[in-house]
Order: structure tokens, then C-alpha cells, then sequence
């Protein structure tokens, strides 16, 4: 008998909720991922997160999160992250297709919390089965996840929540701020090794997902994520970012790195401290990271905040990016056991001959 998910109850609960006075997500908690104006953004326990891992403008002002759904399908539900009634959803034709399957419009959906008059929680990625003027419960689904043009081909399926207030709704530059509530506890300096094995989970055109073996990863409370470091202080909290296609990324549990602190992933420099955030420090992407497999250069790593279940003996899934779509699908396959090299410009040799 398989195994009913979070997700499974919280769909037939939304079912019972159609037809009865039920209010409540019983056994399958939705944890706070981000305060703003006193609004908590919730997303589902089995769901993975970044706050960082994007170009976008909203992830580099530390006020956006994108949330991974369990299901990872497109098409799958999109679940409300806070109670209060659908006040605006604008409907948006984007740009030209790409070489990959994408929707032709996007969406966007406000949502007035119950807490607030004049601020506003907006999702991005979903086509709404909800209308303006309806209420909806926290974990409500409010539509199906899309495959957006705003999308890179390795983007996998997400919804954007920010808290904006209601005159901004089209300004991202004008999402608030996030208060994250993460403290991570600096531990002992790990030493860092030339390669790792790596364990192909899954291999499609657009990525490979997969366990890093013995590449080091921090934990904060069920959470988990690669972790970073700095020369004197150890592994200082989680990475969350895009390694190196990305320009910025993100240390998840401090918030009191000086700016300019170099922060580094396996002994691999990556990045130096340029802001400090509640529960977080950005640094600017310098010098590069390359990453190999099986000798293959990589365009880089997706590096997400993962609960447990996305561990495997003790290591946290890790994304690999291949150069264009569909490289990796006649080059590796599932259950592949490979090695996986970092290096930085500061290593380079040991990076392209080790």
C-alpha cells in the first residue's frame, strides 16, 4: 500500500472542505517561511524553497521566496500560503516561445490577508481556478503551476510569493523586505576534498538530481542545504543561490557577516559578503565556481533549503545544470554513481587536471 503524502491529505481535505464546514489541515503542518507587515508566508512541510536561487529582482531585495511543491510536476497544485480573500489577478501574454515547453501567458494572483487592509501577498507561476472577490484558507489550492517564459530551461515548478502593498501589485521593486526566522550555530571547519561521488536520482533535458556524497551541508532545525563557510569561523549556515550563473546568493542563518567576508563552498571560494538580512547574508557571486562531472563542465549548481525527506544517508539533494538543454540525457543515467569536482579561479588547476 503506498504511502498517502502531505500533499494527498491536504487535496482530500480541500475536497471534504467543499462540502462541509472543515477548516483545518489536520497532520500536514504548512511552516512560516517569511514575515513581512506582521503577514506570515507559509509553505507546505514537503516542500523544498529558495529565497535567493533567481535573477529576479524581488530575490536580490531579499523579499521574494519561490516555493518547490512536492509534486514537481507541471500542472500540480499550487497551494495558498496565508488565509484571506483573492482581491486582483492580472493575466500577462509573455515573449516569445523558448526552445523548451512553456505556457504562453503567466499569471498573477493578490491575496488580502485576514491581518491586513493594505497589504497584499502575490503568487506568480499558477493559473488560478480561483476568481476575485473568493476567500480561500491557508493551503486552499488557488490553481495549477505553469511553465513560465520568465523561466531558464533547469527552473523546475515553483510559485513566487512576495508582500507587496495593494497599489504596488505590478512593482516587485516594491515587495517588502522578509524577516527570516533562522539561526544557524557556527561549527568546526571541515576539510574540503578534490571530487565527491555524486548519485544520479533522476536525469531529464532539463537537469540531474542527485546526492553529493560526503560534499559538506549544514542543517537548521528539519531543514537542510549545502553548506557554506568562511576561513575562521567553520560552516556558517546553508547556501541558497545559483552557483555561479546567477549574480547573487545567499548564507541562510546569519545575518552577522561583516561585508567583504569571502564565503566559500568545499574549500571553493564562490562569493563575498555585500548585505545582511533577518536570518540571512547575500554575497556577490566572484570568483566563479566550476563544477565538473565525470569531466563534463557544468553551468552550475542549484543549490535550494531542503526538508529531510530530500536527504539521502545524511546528504541533501543537490541540482546540476548542464551547459544547454538536453546535454545530460545521452550522457548519464539514472543510478549512476559519478564524480563530481569544484573549483574556483583560485583552484583552477586542481579543478581542470586534478
Amino acid at each position: 500500500m503506498e504511502t498517502e503524502t502531505c500533499a494527498d491529505i491536504r487535496r482530500s481535505q480541500r475536497s471534504i472542505r467543499k462540502t462541509a464546514a472543515y477548516s483545518s489541515v489536520v497532520g500536514c503542518p504548512m511552516r512560516v517561511v517569511g514575515t513581512a507587515a506582521g503577514i506570515d508566508i507559509h509553505s507546505p512541510d514537503d516542500a523544498y524553497f529558495s529565497y535567493f536561487n533567481s535573477p529576479y529582482i524581488g530575490h536580490s531585495l531579499g523579499s521574494a521566496i519561490d516555493i518547490y511543491p512536492s509534486h514537481q510536476e507541471w500542472g500540480g497544485d499550487v497551494e495558498s500560503p496565508v488565509s484571506g480573500r483573492i482581491v486582483k489577478i492580472k493575466k500577462m501574454k509573455m515573449g516569445r516561445p523558448k526552445q523548451f515547453p512553456t505556457d504562453e501567458y503567466d499569471f498573477a494572483i493578490g491575496i488580502l490577508p485576514e491581518s491586513s487592509d493594505t497589504k497584499i501577498v502575490r503568487i506568480m507561476h499558477c493559473i488560478p481556478t480561483v476568481a476575485e472577490g473568493d476567500s480561500v484558507d491557508l493551503g486552499d489550492s488557488l490553481g495549477k503551476s505553469l511553465r513560465s517564459r520568465y523561466f531558464n530551461y533547469w527552473t523546475g515548478p515553483h510559485y513566487h510569493v512576495e508582500i507587496l502593498h495593494l497599489e504596488s501589485f505590478q512593482r516587485s521593486s516594491q515587495s517588502l523586505p522578509l524577516e527570516l526566522d533562522y539561526q544557524f550555530d557556527s561549527s568546526q571547519i571541515n576539510p574540503s576534498r578534490d571530487s565527491v561521488e555524486f548519485i544520479i536520482n533522476t536525469v531529464t533535458d532539463d537537469n540531474i538530481i542527485g546526492y553529493a556524497k560526503n560534499l559538506g551541508f549544514s542543517s537548521i532545525r528539519d531543514l537542510y542545504g549545502l553548506a557554506a563557510s568562511v576561513s575562521d569561523r567553520g560552516d556558517v549556515g546553508i547556501l541558497d543561490g545559483g552557483l555561479s550563473h546567477y549574480k547573487i546568493g545567499g548564507v541562510i542563518g546569519t545575518g552577522s557577516l561583516p561585508e567583504g567576508e569571502l564565503v566559500s563552498l568545499n574549500g571553493s571560494a564562490i562569493g563575498s559578503i555585500s548585505d545582511v538580512k533577518s536570518g540571512a547574508s547575500l554575497f556577490l557571486r566572484g570568483p566563479s565556481l566550476f563544477a565538473f562531472l565525470d569531466n563534463i563542465e557544468l553551468r552550475g549548481l542549484s543549490c535550494f533549503i531542503y526538508p529531510k525527506q530530500y536527504t539521502k544517508e545524511g546528504f541533501p539533494q543537490l541540482i546540476l545544470i548542464p551547459k544547454f538543454y538536453g546535454q545530460f540525457t545521452d550522457l548519464f543515467q539514472t543510478g549512476q554513481v559519478c564524480e563530481l569536482r569544484l573549483s574556483s579561479n583560485n583552484n583552477m588547476v586542481k579543478g581542470k587536471h586534478g
